[in-house]
Protein backbone atom coordinates (compact mmCIF):
# COMPACT_ATOMS: atom_id res chain seq x y z
CA UNK A 1 0.00 0.00 0.00
CA UNK A 2 3.09 2.31 0.65
CA UNK A 3 4.11 1.98 -2.94
CA UNK A 4 0.56 2.98 -4.23
CA UNK A 5 0.08 5.56 -2.16
CA UNK A 6 3.61 6.95 -2.95
CA UNK A 7 2.96 6.98 -6.81
CA UNK A 8 -0.74 8.50 -6.39
CA UNK A 9 0.88 11.56 -4.43
CA UNK A 10 3.97 11.75 -6.71
CA UNK A 11 1.95 11.45 -9.85
CA UNK A 12 -0.60 13.79 -8.32
CA UNK A 13 1.45 16.33 -7.74
CA UNK A 14 3.44 16.76 -11.06
CA UNK A 15 -0.06 16.75 -12.24
CA UNK A 16 -1.22 19.33 -10.43
CA UNK A 17 2.02 21.73 -11.18
CA UNK A 18 1.98 20.62 -14.76
CA UNK A 19 -1.91 20.87 -15.53
CA UNK A 20 -0.93 17.51 -18.14
CA UNK A 21 1.17 14.55 -18.03
CA UNK A 22 3.63 13.72 -20.48
CA UNK A 23 4.76 10.96 -22.24
CA UNK A 24 6.32 9.52 -25.61
CA UNK A 25 4.80 7.21 -27.99
CA UNK A 26 7.65 5.39 -30.76
CA UNK A 27 6.54 4.52 -33.85
CA UNK A 28 8.71 2.66 -36.68
CA UNK A 29 7.71 4.30 -39.91
CA UNK A 30 10.40 2.61 -42.40
CA UNK A 31 12.41 -0.71 -42.25
CA UNK A 32 15.65 -0.71 -44.96
CA UNK A 33 17.77 -4.38 -44.18
CA UNK A 34 19.11 -3.87 -40.58
CA UNK A 35 18.37 -0.13 -40.79
CA UNK A 36 15.08 0.97 -38.41
CA UNK A 37 13.69 4.72 -39.04
CA UNK A 38 10.95 5.71 -35.74
CA UNK A 39 9.64 8.68 -34.71
CA UNK A 40 9.05 9.45 -31.25
CA UNK A 41 5.76 11.30 -30.79
CA UNK A 42 5.34 13.19 -27.65
CA UNK A 43 1.83 13.71 -26.55
CA UNK A 44 0.07 14.71 -22.97
CA UNK A 45 -2.59 13.65 -21.10
CA UNK A 46 -5.12 16.88 -19.72
CA UNK A 47 -5.54 16.44 -15.83
CA UNK A 48 -7.71 18.41 -13.74
CA UNK A 49 -6.73 20.03 -10.84
CA UNK A 50 -9.63 18.32 -9.11
CA UNK A 51 -8.90 14.85 -10.39
CA UNK A 52 -4.78 16.25 -9.28
CA UNK A 53 -5.95 16.95 -5.88
CA UNK A 54 -8.04 13.31 -5.46
CA UNK A 55 -5.28 11.35 -6.37
CA UNK A 56 -3.25 13.30 -3.58
CA UNK A 57 -5.66 12.74 -1.33
CA UNK A 58 -6.26 8.86 -2.10
CA UNK A 59 -1.97 8.46 -1.69
CA UNK A 60 -2.31 10.09 1.55
CA UNK A 61 -5.35 8.33 2.57
CA UNK A 62 -3.26 4.74 1.36
CA UNK A 63 -0.39 5.99 3.35
CA UNK A 64 -2.21 6.80 6.43
CA UNK A 65 -3.66 2.73 6.50
CA UNK A 66 -0.94 0.92 5.11
CA UNK A 67 1.75 2.03 8.16
CA UNK A 68 -0.79 0.83 10.73
CA UNK A 69 0.28 -2.54 12.31
CA UNK A 70 -2.16 -5.20 13.04
CA UNK A 71 -4.94 -4.20 15.65
CA UNK A 72 -5.28 -6.95 18.50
Amino acid sequence: MRLGGTFLIVVGLVSLALGRIPYGQTRHTATLGDFKLGVTEEKHVVVPPLVSGLMILAGAILLGTGSRGPRL
